[in-house]
């Protein structure tokens, strides 16, 4: 027998050869573990059914058990009753749920009058704790109120003092200024006291700026003093009126009512007629420019000295009715 003989094999035979012999390796695997898991799926699968039949023959052994016990329940039943005791005991069943029935009834009407008379019970304190409460309640606001009455009532009489001391330095201030403007005009008279004649009247109607003022703020600093600083501011504006027309005269006429006469009665064509009281309504006849100016003269006298007469008497008088309280029908200060 010859020998073969051997061809060697091209490289990529070799390489597809190695290829092919490792797919065929891979593949083989493959399978193997595709069996074993399918093993291990049937082996699981095998396990829980065993557990299900094991479960389910355990509870038809329990129903066995259960249907046996209730076969020996009714062959007892059918040995010891009869339909008529099924029936009176029904009957029995039936009078004993409807006398329950009727103490349920019973218990719950009690019940009900029970709840309902301490509702009763209880809105009734409800009420009276209420009242109480508003009682408490007023009573705590009414003296909430006083004391607020009395907190403003103190607050409006402490801003009171402060806008009356606040009055009272702007009256005193004015008050001051003026009382020694008419100082510094008497000083000035004083040290040219030429003609004492007529400054003697300069000063006294010069006091009545000092006089007035100052009974004006005593009275607005100490009201009940205001009657009988009244009288004396009154009985001063008194004197003045008369002093100013003494002043006049003693200008005009140097005290000389006749000079006086004379001197307007140069000038009778700006008098107006005197006032008369009685026959107004005839026109008035003068025999002379002089008769015209005494007559004015006169009246300026006569009108003055009515003022000096009454303007003390109507002081005296509203110092006296307000002493006595009397108003006239009406209210202090209207």
């Amino acid at each position: 027998m010859a020998p073969t003989s051997t061809t060697p094999l091209s490289p990529n035979e070799t390489r597809s050869s190695r290829s092919s012999s490792l797919c065929n390796r891979l593949i083989a695997l493959l399978i193997v573990i595709l069996l074993g898991g399918l093993t291990a799926f049937f082996n699981w699968r095998v396990q829980q059914l065993s557990t299900q039949i094991s479960k389910e023959e355990a509870r038809i052994k329990d129903l066995s058990t259960e249907v046996g016990s209730q076969g020996d329940i009714i062959n007892r039943f059918k040995g010891s009753v009869s339909n008529k005791d099924v029936i009176l005991r029904v009957d029995n069943l039936d009078k004993s749920l409807k006398a329950t029935q009727a103490n349920m009834m019973e218990l719950l009407e009690a019940t009900q009058d029970q709840i309902q008379a301490l509702l009763d019970s209880t809105m009734q304190q409800l009420d009276e704790t209420v009242a109480e409460a508003k009682a408490e309640i007023y009573s705590e606001v009414d003296h909430v109120k006083s004391d607020v009455d009395v907190y403003v009532a103190q607050t409006q009489d402490q801003f009171s003092v402060e806008n009356s001391f606040m009055v009272y330095q702007i009256a005193g201030t004015f008050t001051l200024i003026s009382c020694l403007i008419s100082m510094w005009h008497m000083t000035a008279h004083i040290r040219r006291f030429n003609e004492p004649f007529v400054q003697r009247k300069i000063l006294a109607i010069l006091w009545m700026s000092p006089i007035y003022s100052t009974t004006s703020w005593l009275s607005l600093v100490w009201p009940n003093l205001e009657g009988y600083l009244a009288i004396i501011k009154d009985f001063y504006e008194a004197y003045v009126i008369y002093q100013f027309l003494a002043f006049c005269i003693a200008v005009l006429g140097k005290g000389d009512r006749k000079a006086v006469v004379d001197l307007l009665a140069e000038h009778a064509g700006h008098l107006s007629p005197p006032t008369r009281f009685w026959g107004c309504w005839r026109k008035q006849h003068f025999e002379s420019p002089w008769a015209m100016a005494d007559a004015v003269l006169l009246q300026c006298q006569v009108f003055t000295m009515q003022f000096v007469l009454f303007r003390p008497l109507t002081t005296l008088a509203l110092f006296v009715l307000a002493r006595v309280d009397y108003w006239g029908g009406g209210t202090p200060g209207n």
